[in-house]
C-alpha cells in the first residue's frame, strides 16, 4: 500500500464534502440574486424619473419650460418604454447570456491584438534595435514623467457643449505639407522606420485598454457571427503559431518575442452559464460576471436616456461609453453628485457660457441601493452569502492543491520504483 494513499483519500473526501455543501447552498444564492433583480426592476423607473427630474428642473429649467406639452409627454412615455425594455433583460438568465457574449467578444479582441502584435514583430527586421533616448530625454529610475495631454478624450467635447469647436482630423493637413494627398510619398529613413514601428506597437497596446464604443443597448448584446463558432480561439492560436514557426528561421528576435507572449486559453464556459457551477472557485467567477453584466445593462439604459435628453436639449453633453465604463471601473474620479447622476470636471476654465463640469445620468447599483431600502436589504443578504462563498472557495483551493501535491508524490514514487527495478528483457 502506498504511504500517501490514506492522505490522498482524505483530501479527496474533503473536496467532495465541500462540493456537496456548496451544491446545497447554490439554490439559496440563486433565489437571493433573483429577488435582488425583482426589487431592482420594481424601483428602476422611479429612480430614472427622479434623476431626470433633477436634470430638467435644477440644471436646465428654462429649456424644459420652453418645451411644448406634446414633447414633454413623449419624453415621459419614452422613459417608460426604455425602462420596461431594460427590465425585461434584468433576469439571471439574460444577464449571464450577456456575460457570455462579453467574454467571447473580449477573447476575440485579445486574440486579434496578439495576432497584430506578432505580425508586427515578425515583419520587423532581424537587426532592428530600439532607439536609445538622448541624455536630455533619459528619465532616471523612480522618477515621474509629466505630459501635457488632456486627462480625458476629446470625444467629451464632441456635442452638446456650447462654445467649443469639434476637434479637427489629421486628414485636413496643409496642401504644402508632406502628408498632403497631392504630394509624393517620402521614403522614411531606417531610424524613422524603427520609430514608426515602436509607435505602432504602443498604439496597439494602448488600444487594448479601451473598450469599443457600443451605440445602443441592443447592439451591445449581439451574438457571435454565424461563421465563427465559440471555439474559434484554438484555430486562431494555431494559425498564429503556424505563421510564427514558418518565419522562425528568418527573424531571430521575432521568434524570441513570440515565445514570450502568453496565449491564453478560452475561458471556462461554466463561469458564464445560466446555472450556478458546482465548484466554489467557479461560482466566485460566475458571480463576478453577473455583477459586471448588471453594470453593463444599467450603463446601456443610462446612455439611452442621455440620448433622449440630448435630443430635447436637457443634457449638457453626451459622454462617450468608454468614459462611462472608466468611471464604473474606478479609473476616472468623479465629483460629488446626487444619486444616479455623474458629474465630471472639464479640463477648461469656467466662464464664457462653458460649464466647468458636465452632469449626466449614470445608473449604478450602489446609488440604487442607497435610495431603496428594500434593495439595500437584499444587498446585505447577498454580501453575507459572498463572505460564505469566499471562505468556502479558500478552503476548496487549499484542499485542491493538497490533492494535486499528493498525486504528484504518488507518481514520483511509482516512477522511482520502475527505475530501481527495471523490467527484464525478453529471453
Amino acid at each position: 500500500m502506498h504511504p500517501n494513499a490514506q492522505p490522498l483519500e482524505e483530501a479527496q473526501r474533503q473536496l467532495n464534502l465541500l462540493l456537496q455543501q456548496q451544491e446545497e447552498l447554490a439554490p439559496g444564492l440563486y433565489r437571493d440574486l433573483a429577488l435582488y433583480l425583482q426589487v431592482l426592476r420594481e424601483g428602476l423607473l422611479p429612480a430614472v424619473q427622479q434623476a431626470c427630474f433633477h436634470l430638467a428642473t435644477q440644471v436646465v429649467p428654462e429649456r424644459y419650460k420652453e418645451l411644448p406639452p406634446e414633447r414633454r409627454q413623449q419624453f415621459q412615455q419614452r422613459l417608460v418604454v426604455l425602462v420596461r425594455r431594460c427590465s425585461a433583460l434584468l433576469t439571471v438568465e439574460q444577464l449571464m447570456g450577456l456575460a457570455a457574449q462579453q467574454t467571447r467578444r473580449e477573447q476575440r479582441r485579445r486574440v486579434a491584438q496578439r495576432q497584430r502584435l506578432m505580425q508586427a514583430l515578425l515583419d520587423a527586421p532581424a537587426d532592428a534595435e530600439p532607439p536609445r533616448p538622448s541624455p536630455e530625454q533619459a528619465t532616471p529610475p523612480g522618477s515621474i514623467q509629466l505630459g501635457m495631454d488632456l486627462p480625458v478624450s476629446a470625444d467629451l467635447f464632441d456635442a452638446g457643449i456650447p462654445g467649443l469647436a469639434r476637434p479637427t482630423s489629421d486628414s485636413a493637413a496643409a496642401p504644402g505639407s508632406p502628408s498632403a494627398p497631392g504630394s509624393p510619398p517620402l521614403e522614411p529613413s531606417p531610424a524613422e522606420a524603427e520609430l514608426q514601428l515602436l509607435q505602432s506597437l504602443f498604439q496597439m497596446a494602448s488600444a487594448g485598454l479601451a473598450q469599443e464604443p457600443l451605440p445602443a443597448e441592443d447592439q451591445a448584446d449581439q451574438p457571435l457571427p454565424p461563421g465563427q463558432p465559440p471555439s474559434a480561439t484554438a484555430s486562431l492560436r494555431a494559425s498564429a503559431m503556424g505563421s510564427a514557426t514558418a518565419s522562425a528561421g528568418a527573424s531571430g528576435p521575432g521568434e524570441l518575442a513570440l515565445a514570450a507572449l502568453d496565449l491564453e486559453l478560452p475561458p471556462d464556459p461554466r463561469v458564464t452559464a445560466c446555472s450556478l457551477p458546482r465548484d466554489p472557485l467557479l461560482q466566485w467567477s460566475w458571480w463576478s460576471h453577473f455583477d459586471r453584466a448588471l453594470s453593463r445593462r444599467l450603463r446601456n439604459l443610462s446612455h439611452a436616456v442621455n440620448v433622449e435628453m440630448m435630443r430635447l436639449g436637457l443634457a449638457q453633453g453626451l459622454l462617450p461609453l468608454n468614459l462611462l465604463d472608466a468611471v464604473l471601473e474606478g479609473q476616472v474620479e468623479a465629483l460629488p453628485a446626487p444619486a444616479n447622476l455623474l458629474r465630471l470636471p472639464l479640463p477648461l476654465p469656467g466662464g464664457g457660457g462653458v460649464p466647468a463640469a458636465v452632469l449626466t445620468l449614470l445608473l449604478r447599483p450602489g446609488d440604487l441601493e442607497y435610495e431603496q431600502p428594500r434593495l439595500r436589504t437584499c444587498r446585505r443578504r447577498l454580501e453575507q452569502r459572498r463572505r460564505e462563498l469566499r471562505t468556502m472557495a479558500g478552503r476548496y483551493r487549499v484542499w485542491q492543491r493538497r490533492v494535486v501535491a499528493l498525486e504528484a508524490e504518488q507518481q514520483w514514487f511509482r516512477d522511482s520504483a520502475q527505475h530501481q527495478n527495471p523490467p527484464l528483457p525478453p529471453s
